[in-house]
């Protein structure tokens, strides 16, 4: 038998569709906070770096860990798990939390006024995906559970289009200078 006389009985599969895998870091848990540390600083001195100075990246570990801001952590997930197997899974993906991992948001609650995103890092291999999207259907359903009224973000410029397609609205703009000596 050549192989023009088979036929494939079993069709091809197709990778699975990768889903956003998001949870919540606990705020005072030193162990946590320093296995994902080598993963977030870097990009949290990217962002840090951006902000002429208005924060560094410790100063925002430091308030993730004392509960002043909080951190949410994404991966990339193709096993097609069901939700409630996410809070296990999640808690798996942290012992390597290098792999898969998408991105992460720092959120800052503000009590009546609602919930705002501190910062949002992807990975630039995500970053032409869907995954900005799901991450942040992610925040708001969690802002919706606080019972927050509104949800609001700070971003670069470049970035704007995107939330405005998600529905954000632009209500100011900030603006920094840096003072000569």
């Amino acid at each position: 038998m050549n192989g023009s006389n088979v036929i494939e009985i079993m069709p091809k599969a197709e990778p699975a569709r990768a889903q956003l895998l998001m949870g919540l870091l606990p705020c005072q848990n030193q162990y946590l906070l320093n296995a994902v540390a080598p993963i977030i600083l870097p990009a949290l001195k990217e962002l840090a770096e951006a902000s002429m100075g208005e924060f560094t990246a410790y100063q925002v570990m430091n308030d993730i860990l004392f509960g002043g801001r909080q951190l949410h952590m994404g991966y990339a997930d193709r096993t097609g798990i069901r939700p409630e197997q996410f809070q296990e899974t999640f808690a798996k993906k942290l012992q390597e939390p290098a792999k898969d991992f998408v991105g992460f948001s720092v959120i800052e609650p503000l009590r009546n006024a609602g919930f705002h995103i501190y910062a949002v890092y992807i990975m630039p291999e995500f970053r032409e995906t869907n995954m900005m999207q799901l991450g942040l259907a992610y925040l708001e359903a969690e802002a919706k559970k606080m019972g927050s009224p509104f949800i609001s973000l700070s971003t670069r410029h470049d970035a704007s289009g995107a939330f405005a397609r998600a529905g954000y609205v632009e209500t100011t703009s900030n603006y920094r200078k840096q003072l000569g000596g």
